[in-house]
């Protein structure tokens, strides 16, 4: 079981959640890397954006899990510069990209290729289990 927070409506609530792993073409992301308009928009935006994978943390401040993640992440982002681009999303900031996104429960990580298809992972992870979405993740952009 992994660790989870859930926010409805600004509840503070833990709860436990399975890997959740599902490829998505339907949404879309700009500011700074993030959000577009539908799959045409988000696909020219990541085109346009940039020609490297992005990995995306949807967090809050007050979720353990999620600052459990964080110096993974800040490790990982050092491993992979030049190849991939982190991205953090505060969803109490930005709650409308967190709303594109579905996000229901943090913190949701969020693997996109350079043609806007993605993958996202749910809950407190190993760092082994993120660094093999990230292998795929460069595997899938290269094609």
């Amino acid at each position: 079981m992994l660790t989870a927070c859930n926010n409805n409506s600004s509840e503070q609530s833990n709860k436990s959640a399975d890997i959740g792993m599902t490829t998505k073409k339907d949404q879309s992301l700009n500011r700074d890397g993030l959000r577009g308009q539908g799959q045409d928009g988000w696909q020219k935006q990541t085109t346009i954006m940039t020609t490297k994978p992005m990995v995306v943390d949807f967090y809050a401040t007050w979720c353990g899990p999620c600052q459990q993640l964080t110096p993974i992440l800040d490790k990982l982002e050092k491993n992979y510069k030049g190849k991939v681009i982190f991205r953090r999303v505060d969803v109490d900031k930005d709650p409308d990209l967190a709303q594109e996104f579905r996000v229901e429960s943090i913190p949701l990580l969020v693997f996109i290729t350079p043609k806007g298809e993605y993958q996202t992972l749910l809950g407190l992870q190993d760092q082994a289990v993120i660094e093999s979405k990230i292998a795929d993740l460069l595997n899938r952009s290269a094609k």
